[in-house]
């Protein structure tokens, strides 16, 4: 019955408190579990469709054998790709938060995909310390609905850039309504910065916009 009522409105199955997120929660929505907070989807909602536009975007296929995920939510990227996408390509997933992770796990069961590794790391430490380069690094780091300033300054986005193969791609996620103009130009100078191109699909789902960067050398 709940299932059958999901498709008319979101049933809440549990909320969990987070010193990092605030309230988590976990829905019944259309038929499926999604991982949301009080004001935005964190995973196999809105944002899961979001980011499949991206990696349609991108061409993503068989060239891209390893992949980065800063900000993992309940991992339904990992889904997506091997799901939709039918790669197997390994996928490092970093988390800050230790609760999610463990929602992740034991509730959306991220464990049961293969060649895949989670790191409980602060992104930009990951990020100074990383020594893996990747094919593709998808940036989704919200606190709720917005993405942290640190994420948006030039030495995290050089990083970005230096932590790609040649001819590597970032997909990084941004929500309209939280993320002022001006900030959104500086990611794309940013990364422009560095000889990368540039392309922003507008509007995805009608609520963010994708910053695409590849590194065409």
């Amino acid at each position: 019955m709940k299932k059958l009522l999901s498709y008319l409105f979101p049933i809440s199955i549990k909320r969990i408190p987070s010193k990092i997120h605030g309230m988590l929660e976990v829905n019944l929505q259309n038929g499926k579990l999604v991982l949301d907070t009080e004001s935005s989807n964190y995973s196999y909602g809105t944002l899961q469709e979001i980011l499949h536009r991206g990696l349609k975007e991108i061409g993503f296929g068989s060239n891209q054998k390893n992949v980065l995920v800063l900000g993992m939510g309940a991992g339904s990227i990992v889904a997506t790709i091997r799901e939709k996408f039918k790669s197997n390509a390994f996928i490092e997933l970093v988390e800050i938060d230790p609760l999610i992770i463990e929602i992740a796990r034991t509730t959306f069961h991220l464990d049961t995909f293969e060649n895949t590794s989670i790191i409980e790391a602060d992104a930009l430490l990951y990020m100074e310390k990383r020594q893996r380069k990747f094919d593709l690094i998808i940036v989704d780091l919200f606190i709720k609905d917005k993405v942290p300033a640190a994420f948006t300054q030039t030495d995290f986005l050089k990083k970005l850039g230096e932590g790609l193969n040649a001819n590597g791609q970032i997909i990084y996620n941004t929500m309209r309504k939280t993320m002022p103009n001006n900030e959104h130009l500086l990611i794309e100078a940013g990364f422009k910065s560095q000889g990368l191109e540039v392309k922003v699909i507008a509007r995805v789902c009608g609520s963010n916009n994708l910053i695409l960067a590849h590194k065409i050398h």
